[in-house]
């Protein structure tokens, strides 16, 4: 295409790189400015990323005249506020979940940006992703025949896992923890799929020491009249384990190791092809799918990006199971 895509970075931590390293393997979208509170973190990233244009502030990355989204990157108690300053220059939004350190300053962020007219949307990758897009679709031929039950099962070695050592906010209860960072994603998918989801039940293991984040969590939710079972935990030996479930009347699908399409027969699981060409593999083929909407969603034209209120939604549920009972 003609026109680039010009995408300011706010946050420059693991998602925001995988910002720019994604981007970097496109020719419709352009890095207009990427900024970091961190300065080691501005200094790694210019080094990485020679393309992206590191910014000394994160005014100047978003006013920048070739700036049309701002993606904020960064932990949740700063969305609001980097959001509403893309929104009073006039850019659209981009921001990660989970929307806000809690559910009143979500709800106040979605009120902001609504009366602003800002577009505005929230990266759940689930929203694109070509295995997500291809368990929908099987759902929907009814493959499985009609779907009766869900199950997400999640399970951490270690948590914030050693990819997001840098990231410690991950680690305490304020603002992290696996079922904000991970279970959401999956609370998007189920109703994106299904419906409007409720909660139950909810039991919540946290440590002793009133900072750190759940060690364990379990879940009983509905889901437009189907029950959904979670467990989730970290902490202890074995593989990462990351397996989201529909079973049918006729039979299962599920979602392994977040991008593995997999149904039910016999007594096992057998792997669904699913096509991710051009790109080397499944992980990228759905970050690149979203990238795929996101520049639709800068030229304004139709896409499957949820917005905030979308993603409200989906923290008002995760914040009721992290209320326990």
């Amino acid at each position: 295409m003609d026109e680039r895509i010009g995408v300011a970075v706010i946050g420059l931590g693991v998602i925001g790189r995988r910002m720019l390293e994604q981007a970097a393997l496109r020719d419709d979208l352009e890095i207009t400015g990427a900024w970091d509170i961190d300065p080691q973190a501005r200094e790694r990233a210019a080094r990485d990323f020679p393309r992206a244009r590191i910014a000394t502030d994160a005014l100047s990355a978003i006013a920048d005249a070739g700036t049309r989204i701002v993606y904020v990157g960064t932990p949740p108690a700063f969305h609001r506020e980097y959001s509403l300053l893309a929104s009073a220059h006039g850019r659209k939004v981009f921001c990660e979940k989970p929307l806000a350190v809690d559910v009143a300053q979500g709800e106040r962020l979605v009120r902001e940006i609504e009366s602003a007219g800002t577009p505005n949307a929230v990266n759940f990758v689930y929203a694109s992703a070509p295995a997500a897009r291809a368990l929908a679709a099987a759902i929907a031929d009814g493959a499985i025949g009609r779907p009766l039950l869900i199950e997400t099962r999640l399970f951490f070695a270690r948590w914030p896992r050693d990819w997001q050592a840098s990231a410690q906010w991950l680690s305490y209860r304020a603002e992290g923890g696996f079922v904000r960072e991970v279970l959401s994603h999956f609370v998007y998918l189920m109703r994106d799929l299904f419906g409007d989801c409720t909660h139950r039940a909810s039991f919540v293991d946290y440590p002793g020491d009133g900072k750190s984040c759940e060690r364990a969590a379990v879940a009983m939710l509905d889901c437009a009249g189907m029950p959904v079972v979670v467990t989730a935990g970290a902490g202890g030996g074995g593989p990462d384990e990351v397996v989201f479930t529909v079973r049918g009347e006729r039979g299962a699908l599920r979602l392994d190791n977040w991008y593995g399409l997999q149904r039910a027969e016999g007594a096992g699981w057998v792997d669904t092809p699913v096509d991710h060409r051009p790109h080397p593999d499944m992980r990228t083929a759905a970050y690149q799918a979203q990238l795929d909407a996101l520049v639709q969603f800068g030229l304004g034209a139709p896409q499957r990006l949820p917005t905030m209120a979308m993603a409200l939604e989906v923290q008002r549920l995760i914040e009721r199971i992290l209320q326990g009972d």
